[in-house]
Order: C-alpha cells, then structure tokens, then sequence
C-alpha cells in the first residue's frame, strides 16, 4: 500500500474541524465585528483544506479586531466562482483552475477576473491513484488495455482533486466516456465516503490529490488489498504540457506497506481573495500568516511548507494590494 509525504497531526486536524464554525464574538468585542464577517470556502469536509483554512482563520479571529468566519466545504474548481459570486470572501484553490478561471478557459464559461491572490501556500497536493488489488493491475495503461469496467470514485464535484483526477485517467486512455462504455462507472464522492465503498467492495478505486501524508489518505493505503499507483511517463508529460501539473514523487516508505517511488504529478494552492477587499484586512492576514506561522504549525503541521520567500511568486492571479504593501514591507517585492 503506498502514498505520499510530509505527515499531518490527527489530533490537530480534529481540532481545527471542531472550529469549523467560529461562533459569534465574546460580549466584550466591538460592533465593528459586523463589517468583519467573513465566509471561507475550502475543500470537502474529510480533507485537509478544509482543517488548513479552519486553522488560519482561527489565527486571524484571535488577532484582528472583530473578525468572525465561517468555513464552508468547497473545491478548486468551485471556489473562484463562489468568490465572484460573492458567496464567499476568501477561499483556496489550485494555480491551474485560477489560470483557467482568468481566462474564461475550460471548466469555466466566462472570466473570473475579480480573484486576487495574497500567498502562495506551497501546501502541494500530489494525486493519489488507489485500485483494489484484486483487479490484477500492474500500471494505471492496463486499464485502456483490458478496457477495465472500472468502477472509480474521483471525489466531490468542483474540486480541483477530480478535475485532476479525470485528466489524469483520460492520459492514461481511460477518459470518464471510455470506462463508461467498458461497462464501468464515475461516482463523486467525499474522500471518506468513496474509501469507505472500496472497502466494501461497492467501487474499484479512488483516486485524488491531498498533502502527501493526509492522514485519511495514510489509513486507506494502510490497508492489505489497497495499492497505489505511479503515473506513467507519458501521461506525467501529457499533465504537464497541457494542464500545467508539475512532475513529482512520493518517496518509497511515506506510506506503510510503500516500498517503491511513486511517480506521479501535484499542484500548489493558492489563499485568494476577491479584489474588493479591504486592503488593511489582507495586510493583516499576510502579516500574521508569516509572523505567526509557528502558531499555524501547532494547529497543522502542513504549515511547515509556508516560505515568505517564495509566498509572492507562481501566482496566476494578480496579488491583492494588501499582501503586496506587506511583502514590499519586509523586502521580499522589491
């Protein structure tokens, strides 16, 4: 059973998803709390997006006067619209679907041009390919081969997980439409719901991206009849020259039971928000994000990827003025 690295805290997570809602402020917090209310979309409930945003946003209740959130479920590919619909203020989302968002491209019907970026996270998701063994696969280009009925799980709708998911199968030949006419099918699911249907039997596989090391993630590899999958070459190539998915591996040994490289390809999120917010707000958020990131580890250890040096720079959207002042500021724009 394989996956990937940099290992994340059970107990933290379970924490920051019991803050998924910060509750109004204390009697004492001043009426200026109201113009601070914010929604945050993230990713789906069982992943770790989800804790990630819950855990900065807790960081920002605690240290800027009178701002209260509420973290909504999500996905990458969903969050820009919900931004420029103005559903939600701030969210998370993959530099990918934020290119093709700006640009009105595929999956998105017209320019999102109100998105603005305030950090790089360098929180890489990797995509995690998991298939009973029973079904006898020895590489994911045996699927198209023996045209598998597949029965596969890609994750919720609207999420940069499954739109990379499907891209990824249909490099390897086995596109949604061709698994559909073998006889097979696609389900969305939340992350744990779909592992839950492999266990049982119901589905074939999952396959997703996440943290390398997720917890959920490292459960599900853990077991005897699950195996996960390194992409092929070509089809690693096929992601990067046509998606823009960068080639990555998943060291033999992050997972129990992983005993070989996974290669396979990731893709970094972005914490955006729109460009009508208040300038002193974002300014606040970056400050705090990188003086206080040791408080952000307490809560997820996927903070440890956090690096101001690199924070500005890979964004496929314009950066807000608010993180701009701070990163001139501390001379990482010069």
């Amino acid at each position: 059973m394989m996956i990937s690295t940099l290992f994340l805290k059970r107990g933290a997570t379970a924490a920051a998803l019991s803050l998924a809602v910060a509750g109004a402020p204390l009697s004492g917090a001043p009426a200026l709390a109201q113009d601070k209310s914010y929604t945050v979309s993230a990713g789906s409930i069982s992943g770790s997006w989800f804790a990630i945003m819950t855990t900065m946003f807790e960081l920002y209740r605690n240290n800027i006067d009178g701002l209260t959130y509420t973290t909504i479920p999500g996905g990458s590919v969903a969050n820009p619209i919900s931004l420029s619909s103005g559903q939600s203020q701030f969210a998370m989302s993959y530099s990918t679907n934020l290119f093709a968002a700006a640009r009105g491209d595929e999956p998105y019907k017209s320019k999102l041009d109100n998105v603005r970026a305030i950090a790089n996270t360098g929180l890489s998701a990797y995509m995690h390919v998991y298939f009973d063994t029973s079904l006898g696969i020895e590489e994911l280009g045996d699927i198209a081969e023996r045209k598998i009925p597949l029965k596969v799980d890609t994750g919720p709708r609207g999420g940069g997980g499954e739109l990379a998911a499907g891209r990824m199968l249909a490099a390897h030949g086995a596109s949604y439409e061709n698994i559909q006419a073998w006889g097979g099918s696609i389900t969305y699911s939340p992350y744990r719901e779909a592992m839950d249907r492999v266990n049982d039997k119901q589905i074939d596989g999952f396959a997703n991206d996440d943290l390398p090391g997720a917890p959920l993630f490292a459960e599900f590899a853990a077991k005897d009849d699950i195996t996960i999958y390194s992409q092929s070459p070509e089809a690693i190539k096929l992601m990067e020259e046509k998606y823009g998915y960068i080639p990555g591996v998943i060291p033999a040994g992050t997972y129990e039971g992983q005993t070989e490289d996974i290669m396979t390809t990731y893709q970094t999120p972005l914490f955006v928000t729109t460009a009508d917010m208040d300038e002193e707000v974002v300014y606040q958020m970056t400050k705090l994000m990188f003086e206080k990131t040791d408080e952000l580890i307490a809560g997820h250890n996927a903070f440890k990827a956090l690096d101001l040096a690199k924070a500005p720079f890979g964004l496929t959207v314009p950066l807000h003025p608010g993180a701009e002042r701070y990163y001139r500021e501390v001379g990482v724009l010069k």
